[in-house]
């Protein structure tokens, strides 16, 4: 497969989560907390911070989202080892750590602020959480095999 088909496939990967991420945290977020507003009144003044906090995480997902297209533009144009992929896998797991902080910041924060617990949805948020730093330490670990393979690229380029 050439690294255009191959790019190709990858920006319709991106273009899905991305359009999935954008309708879950802005879309759904919303109506959802607009739907728990009327639900539990008692907690209006949380209302504007959760839903601030919501967009953060979908903010960091969606940057840690161009990071991905510009690594796949690049793939698209057959400069798979460069060093800017390798730094952009780096940044990518910088934000995918930023949103699991996040996430673990919205399960305990509320309690020790305000002493609201999320119930039935803690497991939920902790398991966001889990999975956001997976991919990071994923996207880290990808990054310095990526560095690692440039340098032998280089080095081989210098050889020949």
């Amino acid at each position: 497969m050439d690294q255009k088909k191959i790019s190709r496939v990858l920006i319709a990967a991106g273009v899905i989560a991305a359009a999935a991420g954008i309708f879950l945290f802005f879309i759904y977020g919303t109506a959802a907390a607009v739907s728990c507003l009327d639900a539990f009144p008692e907690l209006k003044h949380l209302f504007w911070p959760g839903l601030i906090w919501l967009w953060m995480i979908g903010l960091c997902y969606l940057a840690a989202m161009a990071e991905y297209f510009r690594i796949v533009l690049n793939i698209g144009k057959d400069r798979s080892f460069v060093p800017e992929n390798a730094r952009g896998l780096s940044r990518i797991a910088g934000w995918m750590g930023a949103a699991g902080g996040l996430w673990l910041l919205a399960e305990f924060l509320p309690g020790l602020i305000w002493g609201v617990r999320l119930g039935a949805g803690w497991l939920g948020v902790l398991l966001a959480a889990v999975a956001s730093f997976a991919m990071g330490m994923l996207a880290w670990g990808l990054g310095r095999l990526l560095a690692r393979a440039v340098q032998l690229k280089e080095e081989n380029d210098l050889t020949v």
